[in-house]
Order: structure tokens, then C-alpha cells, then sequence
């Protein structure tokens, strides 16, 4: 409940507006790249389930077609726990 707190409000003060303006790429293979290593960095740092949601709600303003989305959903959460597992900080 509180990481889709966070991502709300994120979403409501246009903070996912200020990383997809930096992604200039709509290239699937690059922009997948750049996701998942954002999100491998970033699970590394945040609880794996808050950074899924947060790439989710991310890809959702970058990818429209609905079965690519669900690709790099599906690749987020792998990245996510490769991440997690990877941490220094655990």
C-alpha cells in the first residue's frame, strides 16, 4: 500500500514526466535496455516490489502497444530481483 502511495504522488506532481522527457530513445531494444538497468540499479536500493511498480507505472507513459508492455513488465520484474539478489546493501 505505501509503495502505491508513493508512485501516485509521483504521478500526480508530473515526476514520471521528468524521466521519460530524458528517455530519448524509442527504439524497443535500447529503451528496454535502459529499463532494465535502471530498474536493476534501482531494486538494488528500494524493496523489489516498489520498484516494479514504479517501472510498470514508468513503461506505461513510454510503451503504448499493450503486448510490449507486458514484455517489459516481464523483464522488469526479472531485472528487479537480479537487483535485489545483486544488493550490497542486504
Amino acid at each position: 500500500m505505501g509503495a502505491m502511495t508513493i508512485v501516485e504522488l509521483v504521478d500526480a506532481y508530473q515526476g514520471f514526466k521528468v524521466i521519460t522527457d530524458r528517455i530519448n530513445t524509442r527504439d524497443p531494444k535500447k529503451l528496454l535496455w535502459i529499463i532494465c538497468i535502471v530498474t536493476f540499479f534501482l531494486s538494488a536500493i528500494l524493496d523489489n516490489l516498489t520498484t516494479s511498480i514504479v517501472m510498470v507505472s514508468l513503461i506505461r507513459k513510454l510503451v503504448p502497444n499493450k503486448q510490449m508492455r507486458l514484455f517489459f513488465a516481464g523483464m522488469i520484474v526479472i531485472a528487479a530481483n537480479a537487483g535485489g539478489a545483486w544488493s550490497p546493501i542486504r
